[in-house]
């Protein structure tokens, strides 16, 4: 396994430079986005709308992560 990036580069950083983590941050915020409308249009507690919502925020988040630890990282 090769490493990428610089050697005092902590594990957390690591895990949001991956590129898996955009793809996953992307998945959940569109997965959250679909599921809120769904289940605010559904017959939905607030509960469920809530989870939703949560999940999307939670992909945004990610998303945005890993386009901070890539802007972040030497060239």
């Amino acid at each position: 396994m090769t490493h990428r990036g610089a050697p005092n580069q902590g594990p957390l950083r690591a895990l949001l430079g991956h590129h898996r983590t955009l793809v996953a941050g992307v998945i959940g915020a569109l997965a959250g986005a679909t599921g809120t409308v769904s289940a605010v249009s559904g017959d939905a507690g607030v509960l469920e709308i809530l989870a939703f919502a949560g999940i999307g925020v939670l992909g945004l988040l990610l998303a945005i992560a890993y386009v901070l630890a890539y802007a972040q990282r030497p060239r």
